[in-house]
């Protein structure tokens, strides 16, 4: 039972690792990718319909569109860090996962019977 709950321990931290991986290209990207989807709002298709209904959303689009391309600008110079810490805090999660499993398993095992010297 030992086995299988460290194999997959160490599988899950091998997952982390790769998920954590990931997060660092996602967050590594250039954030004007934004500018076009800010130039993609103009051709919305029933625009005057949605215009009805919440006056003034390009304008609230375009300044959320800013806000998220200065977030993603400072996300993206310190993507190490933020992905090491949230790799951190992971792996950390996933080692005490397997530390109170182990101690659970050995709680319950049953205890060979001891013999008294004869």
């Amino acid at each position: 039972m030992l086995i299988a709950i460290w194999t997959l321990t160490l599988l899950g931290l091998l997952l982390w690792s790769l998920a954590s991986w990931g997060l660092h290209t996602l967050l590594s990207i250039d954030p004007r990718w934004l500018e076009d989807v800010e130039k993609l709002v103009h051709e919305i298709p029933y625009a005057q319909t949605i215009d009805r209904w919440f006056p003034g959303w390009r304008e609230l689009l375009g300044v959320l569109m800013d806000l998220a391309e200065l977030v993603l600008s400072w996300v993206g110079n310190n993507a190490p860090l933020v992905a090491w810490i949230v790799w951190g805090v992971g792996a950390i999660v996933l080692l005490l996962g397997g530390l109170l499993l182990t101690l659970i398993v050995c709680l319950l095992r049953d205890k060979p019977a001891t013999r008294a010297a004869a």
